[in-house]
């Protein structure tokens, strides 16, 4: 894959003149006198088009067409592509250069024969300096109609208007009167600005360098390094058409770690010298698709996150010789059947940190001295999601969006328990990297769209609930007139009910919580749905008359999907100590749930409600028993890999979602002649890959990802120590 899209071509030996700027397309430079500014190739571009048809209005699409080579992308690359193209022009001290928008059409570039607006020009910061506040210049975005919480505007919003709002919160909580910092004040400059999802930064010991993962398709993931200067470039350091992520540089930093998955998320370990070297296998994942790595201090070996266990399935720290020897694991605390992943070694070596997930659904940070194996600290936490990092003097780590009431970036103290917020909690944070030794930062910026499709018999298809939000679980009402969902529209996840009608609307309101498997009651007056509320996972029931939410569960433990018996009663899967069991729960009583099946993590109704489901999530057949209470059971043959839900089987038809991630394939299979045809493929999908299916129709309704959009930032500090 070229990460770097060439788009039209540019002859790298013209220099070009435009009012006071040199143009150098070759070195992606721009310049007045002495005074140079380095830009990304895809700004170049987007000058040298506008050069071309100086004082000619240019339309988005066509920039879009040839600057990003046909690549589907969000307007938004745009946007942030015309912001950095005028503030560079800025930079150089250009006063007869301008970038203008043409509204609801495009962009065009004139050349004033006076410098223009000098005044306003005097009080442009140089190059690196921190703003204040959002310039005059940020590309104004159009009108939005906001929900009544005014939180949907904030979805809307541009990843360049997102950075600099970062830029400006970053300084100003930095520079609060009377507040005494107890880590840095940074910078918080662009690291990448490619279309498409670049993931996973990982910054070289010196800071000089990162390593990432980047996509600018719907295809495959490369490692791709790039310098963290101004003049830095891309290069890529591999190129397959298999998924290679997560990449982590040794202690020397001349080597790097990462993952490489084949399309069916076979998974094995590579290690890469750097700058150019060539790439060998170390060893298999050992049953985690995406585990976490870190390099020993030595160098010797790597730690990474394994299921050595597939019938226990939890996770374990194992430790990867790179002389070719088995896998062992690692002496780590005592934490029973709990889950421990994403290992990171302190700057000396001294300590470990991990996280870990208890058994009864706590999430810690664990901090352990290497040398005795002893936990030093249990840091807790009350979120789903964790990132973290040690800081560059090891004091502590920083962490990205710990909790809901500490959204954003924070540093905590270990030694003395205290928090303290880095940065404000605009937009979704991700996986961060803190050089070993300079101490700058690399971080995830993430915003993302999905919308339910509905892929009809005929295969044609048709868009539902396209809010421009995340809208993922779509689930059909038993009368076929309603659809719940789930969604983020108004922030955070919600379930959602879109009714003949009626302008949706939201059934809950559980701050905090991530939401799924959602089932209806057989009458139609109420759901059921997992939630999980930092990291502790119930069952919980919502009626659709009043939008009264209930907990049915208090266990905390993972769940399955679950099922609304004919008797009132409901039956799921919950992860026990040991293994998977199917549990029923009587939501009546509230008595403790009681266990009717062991070894088993997947149980359904089919659609007709005449039949009982029970499997194992990754095998190709399911077993069925009747439930008109006359008996009988038997298997079904299934035509794609189960998952939680994506398979549902109809009175004459199977509808299944075969994954080929990260598209995924709808088919229909006769059950009476076995003949299978094929209804449509989505370019992406989630993982979990649910589907919902109106027997009736032939309707199937899906999610499809449409939008992501992931760069990379890098926060440079202003005080090093």
């Amino acid at each position: 894959m070229n990460h770097l899209a060439s788009g039209f071509d540019i002859n790298p030996d013209q220099e070009l003149v435009v009012g006071d700027v040199t143009v150098c397309p070759s070195l992606n430079r721009i310049a007045i006198g002495d005074h140079q500014r380095r830009v990304e190739p895809r700004i170049m571009q987007v000058l040298v088009l506008l050069v071309r048809h100086q004082g000619q209005s240019v339309s988005r699409d066509t920039l879009l067409h040839h600057c990003w080579g046909g690549v589907f992308v969000a307007e938004d690359s745009l946007n942030r592509c015309i912001f950095q193209l005028r503030r560079a022009l800025r930079d150089v001290g250009s006063t007869r250069l301008r970038v203008e928008t043409i509204p609801k059409f495009g962009y065009a570039l004139f050349v004033d024969d006076v410098a223009a607006g000098e005044g306003a020009g005097s009080a442009t910061p140089p190059a690196g300096e921190v703003l204040h506040g959002v310039p005059a210049t940020v590309p104004t975005p159009a009108p939005a109609v906001l929900s009544p919480l005014r939180l949907r505007a904030l979805m809307a919003v541009s990843m360049l208007a997102l950075l600099v709002l970062l830029v400006g919160g970053a300084y100003w909580w930095g520079s609060r009167p009377g507040q005494v910092s107890a880590v840095p004040v940074f910078d918080v400059l662009p690291l990448t600005l490619e279309p498409g999802m670049d993931l996973f930064p990982a910054l070289s010991p010196d800071g000089e360098m990162a390593a990432y993962a980047a996509r600018n398709s719907f295809d495959d993931f490369d490692i791709i390094l790039r310098g963290t200067g101004p003049n830095g470039r891309s290069v890529s350091l591999t190129n397959t058409d298999e998924h290679d992520r997560a990449p982590i540089w040794s202690p020397k930093g001349d080597q790097i770690a990462f993952l490489r998955s084949d399309r069916d998320w076979n998974c094995d370990i590579y290690v890469i010298s750097v700058p150019v070297g060539k790439e060998r296998r170390v060893g298999d994942c050992l049953g985690d698709q995406l585990p976490g790595l870190a390099w020993r201090p030595d160098g010797q070996a790597l730690i990474f996150t394994a299921i050595p266990d597939p019938t226990v399935k939890m996770s374990r720290l194992m430790v990867m010789p790179l002389d070719g020897s088995a896998p062992t694991p690692l002496p780590v605390p005592p934490g029973g059947n709990a889950d421990d992943w994403m290992p990171a070694y302190s700057p000396d070596g001294t300590r470990l940190a991990f996280a870990r997930a208890w058994p009864e659904g706590r999430l810690s940070i664990m901090v352990m001295d290497v040398r005795t194996g002893r936990e030093l600290y249990q840091l807790p936490l009350d979120s789903s999601s964790v990132n973290f990092d040690w800081s560059v003097d090891g004091r502590g780590l920083y962490l990205t969006n710990a909790s809901r009431q500490r959204r954003g970036l924070w540093f905590v103290d270990l030694a003395r328990g205290r928090w303290q917020q880095v940065m404000p909690g605009i937009g979704q944070m991700g996986r961060l990297s803190v050089a070993r030794q300079r101490g700058n930062m690399a971080m995830e910026i993430y915003r993302g769209h999905a919308d339910v499709i509905e892929i009809m018999a005929d295969t044609q298809r048709r868009t539902l609930q396209g809010s421009g939000a995340n809208e993922y679980d779509p689930l059909l009402s038993p009368d076929g007139d309603g659809m719940a969902f789930v969604s983020d529209r108004t922030g955070e996840p919600q379930i959602w009910l879109a009714e003949k009608d009626r302008p949706p609307r939201p059934l809950t309101n559980l701050p905090g919580a991530n939401m799924n498997s959602l089932r209806w009651s057989p009458d139609g007056r109420g759901l059921l749905f997992v939630a999980e509320v930092g990291m502790v996972s119930d069952l919980y029931r919502v009626t659709i008359a009043d939008e009264t939410t209930t907990r049915l569960t208090h266990d905390g433990r993972y769940k399955g999907a679950p099922v609304w018996m004919p008797d009132g009663s409901i039956r799921m899967a919950i992860r026990g100590d040991a293994s998977w069991a199917i549990w029923a729960i009587d939501p009546v009583s509230g008595k403790a749930p009681v266990q009717v099946e062991e070894g088993r993590d997947f149980i359904d109704i089919s659609a007709d409600r005449t039949m009982l489901l029970v499997g194992n999530t990754g095998a190709s057949q399911v077993a069925w028993t009747t439930l008109d209470g006359k008996g009988g059971g038997g298997t079904i043959e299934l035509p794609a890999t189960l998952r939680q839900r994506n398979i549902v089987i109809c009175p004459d038809m199977i509808y299944a979602a075969r994954m080929n991630l990260p598209s995924a394939e709808v088919v229909a299979v006769d059950r009476r002649t076995g003949v299978e045809r094929r209804l449509g493929l989505l370019a992406r999908t989630n993982m979990r890959a649910q589907i919902s299916v109106d027997c009736g129709s032939g309707s199937v309704f899906m999610t499809e990802l449409v939008g992501q959009e992931s760069d990379l930032v890098l926060l440079n500090p202003t005080n090093p120590d």
